[in-house]
């Protein structure tokens, strides 16, 4: 089963900037090459839809699990048979339309059939030629036989579609609905910013304390919302198989093969308003979930390209109650934000006045020290400070209160040590059978980074087994010796006060204990074969 990769990057062709959709099956619409191409593609002009109006009808979402909607869909029926106009070429032909909801901010499609044959392809652009996605090719068809977009900016765009003589006849193009966005959000013009005041840019410095966790962090697009956050997830065989978590209330009843899940929706460095490219894949597969804890494990179409730098997150299934646990996630639709909390975690379950939970499933955040969360925020990963997933974001009622976090505000984070097993269930709906196939029994997994030559030694446990820590009370120093190149290191305390960082290039630290109060620390090493974790604890 393949599907699209979706990827945005911006080159430069005279005063054309064109954005390359699919990975390995780039290039430039035909029409952009050919002086000799005549007809202009019929222009199908949706009715009009006011954004002002629009925004004022929006019925308010009453709980974080409602998502972030942009957007207003409309049903069409565009096909090739009835809608655009063909053109004969000297071999093969062309097919283009233009669609336009004037005054929209962006467009998204969905497409309820869509079959490109083996020499034909498929682009889409917007009618000033500056954003492309495609080539979409036979590699672009699902078993599910639809397909979804991500987001294009402006109100115009226009489908082209070449026939290779070999396939007339055979390819099938039905788009069903538009998404005509009445936010502007996406590609928005001006500061960026759509969460609340108390929110933190990820590429601040408190996120730049976890950058393997953030590159795991990737927005969900369901039709007109940006209705949730996830992560992708290692599994013991470290095959880079693209697992996806999130939450259960965010699959529910809908079709996941329309999803489009969006990678580096972020800014480039802390508060600015450029952002770096946004890189997607459109569909996944339900593989478990269940309402108790409130998860879901997806699969997705396609592997994330090395041009993506994405991660797979490690994960912790213990029920340990930790400090210093975080989460990053795209707040009513922003861009991408961290949210930080110093406190204990403290064991919950989900209330709800028509049905009894189970105690015990969620871990409670119970309040937030930086950032908050809303919606679009749900199914996010809450990680320790080693990085590590713990769960993901049910809801609650945290909320800034101006600039601050409401310090009576709580979350609620299904438990990943509850979803492991899923309460015991028997069947293939838990997280073990999928994240562990290998049976290796890991109570903690390392993240995973498979396109990182120096990540070689992958297995968590090896890797712990190739450092040592020797104390010398006598002159109040900790050794760390290593068999390969510490490249550098840091120090977290296990309230996730950041403590120290330091580059090295040396096999081994000595660590003053007078620098250190008494308490429990994790070191992170960074070596040449991957990252290293190590627990120190100082009793004077």
């Amino acid at each position: 089963m393949r599907n699209i990769i979706v990827i945005f990057v911006g080159l430069f062709v005279g005063a054309i900037t064109v954005s390359v959709a699919q990975i390995g099956y780039g290039g430039m619409p035909l029409s952009f090459k050919k002086n000799t191409i005549l007809l202009q593609p019929d222009v199908e002009l949706l009715p009009y839809l006011d954004n002002k109006i629009l925004l004022e009808e929006e019925i308010v979402a009453a709980s974080k699990q409602d998502g972030f909607t942009f957007g207003k869909e409309i049903e069409v029926d565009y096909h090739l048979e009835n809608s655009g106009v063909w053109e004969d070429l000297n071999g093969g032909r062309l097919w283009r339309l233009c669609v336009q909801s004037t005054g929209a901010y962006s467009l998204n499609l969905l497409f309820d059939r869509f079959y490109i044959p083996p020499h034909s392809n498929l682009f889409i652009y917007t009618e000033d030629k500056s954003f492309i996605m495609g080539k979409f090719t036979e590699e672009s068809n699902n078993q599910w036989e639809n397909f979804a977009t991500s987001l294009f900016p402006g109100d115009a765009i226009v489908l082209e579609y070449y026939e290779a003589p070999q396939d007339y006849g055979k390819g099938i193009i039905h788009l069903t609905t538009i998404v005509h966005g009445y936010k502007d959000f996406f590609f928005k013009r001006g500061t960026y910013g759509n969460s609340q005041q108390c929110n933190i840019d990820a590429n601040c410095e408190e996120g730049n304390k976890y950058p393997y966790a953030k590159r795991a962090t990737a927005m969900i697009l369901n039709g007109k919302s940006a209705y949730c956050s996830g992560t992708l997830i290692n599994n013991t065989a470290q095959d880079g198989k693209p697992y996806f978590l999130t939450a259960n209330h965010c699959t529910s009843g809908k079709n996941l093969s329309q999803f489009v899940f969006v990678f580096n929706y972020e800014s480039t460095v802390c508060n600015e308003d450029t952002e770096k490219q946004k890189y997607a894949i459109n569909g996944a597969t339900l593989l478990a979930s269940h309402p108790h804890s409130d998860f879901a494990l997806l699969l997705l179409n396609n592997k994330p390209t090395k041009d993506f730098n994405a991660y797979y997150a490690g994960w912790d299934r213990r029920n340990i109650a930790t400090a210093g646990a975080f989460c990053f996630h795209h707040p009513n639709g922003d861009i991408k934000r961290i949210s930080k909390n110093n406190k204990l975690l403290d064991s919950s379950k989900w209330e709800d006045d028509d049905y009894t939970y189970p105690d015990n499933t969620h871990w409670k955040v119970t309040s937030w020290d930086m950032g908050t969360t809303e919606g679009g925020s749900s199914g996010s990963a809450l990680f320790n400070v080693l990085e590590q997933v713990i769960g993901q974001l049910e809801g609650g009622v945290a909320k800034c209160i101006g600039n601050i976090p409401d310090n009576k505000g709580y979350d609620l984070y299904g438990k990943f040590s509850y979803s492991w097993t899923n309460g015991n269930d028997a069947d293939k709906n838990r997280l073990d059978y999928w994240l562990d196939a290998l049976g290796k029994g890991n109570d903690v997994m390392q993240g995973y980074d498979p396109y990182d030559k120096k990540n070689a030694i992958n297995d968590f446990q090896n890797a712990i087994a190739m450092v040592s820590i020797s104390p010398n009370p006598a002159n109040e120093k900790v050794r760390i010796d290593a068999n390969t190149e510490i490249i550098s290191y840091k120090i977290v305390s296990i309230s996730g006060q950041w403590i120290k960082s330091e580059t090295k290039n040396s096999y081994s630290i000595d660590l003053n204990l007078k620098d250190l109060a008494n308490g429990i620390y994790i070191i992170e090493l960074q070596t040449e074969n991957g990252i290293v974790h190590k627990k120190l604890v100082v009793q004077k």
